[in-house]
């Protein structure tokens, strides 16, 4: 093989090489991300947004890992009653619209890392 050719495919082979890691990194951490799914507290009907990811310890990296995902598991669950809202009537409708709104609402509220958190970051 000629210099340029052999040069050529080793460029090749290391681009896949990095195209598939990376695949394999998100695949690996969506799995993670299954998991270790966050948990919350509940108080008359709404989530207690402090509590989100109570199970991680608050300083760890699971902690964090928790809380950005939790982002992402309010949304999809406010996204999926408020479809099923639509779909129901009666007291089939009136559970989801419950659903529905505890879900939205911590969605609009919120923050994957609470101010205090941020400010001991940037101190560090």
């Amino acid at each position: 093989m000629a210099p340029r050719e052999l040069l050529t495919a080793t460029l090749i082979t290391a681009l896949l090489g990095i195209s598939t890691t990376a695949t394999a990194s998100s695949a690996s951490e969506e799995n993670y991300r299954k998991r270790f799914p966050a948990q919350w507290l509940e108080r008359n009907g709404e989530i207690r947004l402090e509590t989100v990811c109570y199970n991680y310890p608050g300083n760890s990296y699971m902690y964090r890992l928790c809380r950005e995902q939790a982002t992402q598991t309010l949304q999809a669950r406010c996204s999926r009653y408020r479809a099923l809202t639509d779909t129901y009537t009666g007291d089939t409708q009136a559970h989801y619209l419950r659903m529905e709104n505890k879900y939205c609402t911590a969605s609009e509220h919120y923050q994957p890392l609470p101010e205090a958190e941020k400010e001991s970051d940037v101190t560090q």
